[in-house]
C-alpha cells in the first residue's frame, strides 16, 4: 500500500497537490480503517442494547439526544453493565476512531490494538500473533472480531 508521507496545507497547496492528496486519501485508504469504523459501530450498538434493557423508555433517551460514544460507555459502567476491561477497550477503540477522524496521517499501531485484549484464551492469542505477522490491517481485523465477541457475551449475560 502506498504510504501517506505528510499532511498538506490546504491554504498554500496548489490544485494539483490537493488533487493528488485527495486521491491518495480516497484511493489508497488504510485497509484497517473500515474494520475500526465498523467495529466501533458494532460495539456502540451492543452498549446501547445493554443500556436500553435497563430503561423503561430507551427511545426517549437515545432518539431525542445526541449521546456520544464515551457518554454511553460511562453510563454503561455506572449502571454496572461494563467491566473495567470492557470500558478500557471501548475507550481505546473510540480514541483510535477519533484519531482517524481528525488526523489524516494516523497510522494504526499494534500497541493500540493490544488494548483490545480482554481475557483472550491461548487460541485467540495465537491467532492474533499470526495476524500480526501479516500486517496491521489483518491484526486489526482479528482484534476487532475478538473484541466484538467479548461485547456480545455481555448481551448473553443479561438474558
Amino acid at each position: 500500500m502506498k504510504k501517506l508521507l505528510r499532511s498538506i496545507d490546504f491554504l498554500t497547496a496548489t490544485h494539483d497537490e490537493l488533487d493528488e492528496y485527495g486521491m491518495f486519501m480516497l484511493v489508497w485508504d488504510a485497509p484497517e480503517l473500515s474494520v475500526i469504523l465498523r467495529g466501533h459501530l458494532l460495539i456502540e450498538r451492543v452498549i446501547e442494547a445493554l443500556i436500553s434493557r435497563k430503561m423503561k423508555e430507551p427511545d426517549q433517551f437515545f432518539k431525542k439526544h445526541r449521546i456520544t460514544f464515551e457518554m454511553k460507555v460511562d453510563l454503561a459502567v455506572a449502571l454496572g453493565l461494563l467491566t473495567k476491561p470492557h470500558m478500557s477497550a471501548a475507550k481505546a477503540l473510540n480514541n483510535i476512531r477519533n484519531s482517524y477522524a481528525h488526523r489524516e496521517d494516523h497510522e494504526l499501531t499494534l500497541e493500540e490494538l493490544n488494548s483490545f485484549k480482554i481475557h483472550w484464551n491461548s487460541t485467540q492469542k495465537n491467532a492474533y500473533k499470526m495476524a500480526c505477522t501479516k500486517g496491521t490491517a489483518e491484526a486489526a481485523r482479528i482484534a476487532i472480531i475478538f473484541l466484538n465477541w467479548s461485547f456480545l457475551q455481555l448481551l448473553n449475560q443479561g438474558s
